[in-house]
């Protein structure tokens, strides 16, 4: 086996850590798209545990205001 130069085993640590940088940044970007991705659902449903409660305080809202408004009629009409 022959010894190998400075220069030529600096070569080889060079493409061994071209490899491995290579294999990080795919690694990254692909947890980078699954983080993402998992983001998004947790949005999407956070939207759609939101919208019932949104539909139920607007009935609510219109219960009380429909519910005072016809106290407010009953005493306007007890006084006529």
């Amino acid at each position: 086996m022959q010894a190998l130069s400075d220069d030529q085993q600096i070569e080889r640590l060079e493409s061994r850590m071209d490899r491995l940088e290579k294999k990080v940044e795919d690694g990254f970007v692909g947890t980078r798209r699954e983080l993402r991705s998992e983001i998004l659902a947790a949005r999407s449903d956070g939207r759609s545990d939101f919208r019932p409660l949104i539909g139920v305080q607007l009935a609510m809202f219109l219960t009380m205001i429909l519910g005072f408004a016809g106290i407010v009629a009953g005493i306007f009409l007890q006084h006529l």
